[in-house]
């Protein structure tokens, strides 16, 4: 069952499927998006929290019992401000939306499916192979551009002189 409540120990969405709307509204090469339905909207948009869920944040999460790692504390924007711990960044919004858009465009870019999934082109006469650019369930570049900010390593990980 869909739940995208905030901090909430059965949530498994970081993004309303009226905000993932929203987001969507008027942007160019959503067309995956347009033509999935309700069901497979809101599946997207579970797989990509899932998938994001697996990276390594700053910060710690605001409570034991939340089943998502945002919110959290100790995570700051690029101008040094705290995120509020009662609301998903919108950088986390965005990514999710991004990469349920990805998984709606290719659904094996998390892995999974065939097995052949971690090649662009496969041809077994003369043997042709052509492996994709990153790995499956590796995430795109843009979305890690988009989550580098709160991502350990990211430029939370300041010097502090003494």
């Amino acid at each position: 069952m869909f739940d995208s409540t905030v901090g909430g120990a059965s949530a498994n969405s970081y993004v309303t499927l009226e905000a993932a709307e929203a987001y969507f509204f008027g942007r160019l090469s959503d067309d995956a998006w347009d033509a999935a339905s309700e069901e497979e909207r809101e599946a997207a948009l579970i797989m990509a929290t899932a998938r994001l869920d697996a990276e390594t944040f700053v910060g710690s999460p605001v409570t034991t019992t939340q089943r998502l790692q945002w919110p959290r504390y100790g995570a700051y924007d690029r101008n040094g401000n705290q995120y509020v711990t009662t609301a998903i960044p919108s950088l986390i919004q965005d990514a999710t939306c991004e990469l349920a858009l990805a998984v709606l465009d290719d659904p094996d870019l998390l892995g999974g499916g065939s097995g052949l999934s971690e090649f662009q082109n496969l041809r077994l006469g003369s043997l042709d192979i052509t492996p994709r650019v990153a790995p499956s369930g590796a995430l795109p570049m843009f979305i890690l551009r988009l989550l580098y900010p709160l991502r350990v390593g990211g430029f939370q990980n300041r010097v502090v002189r003494a």
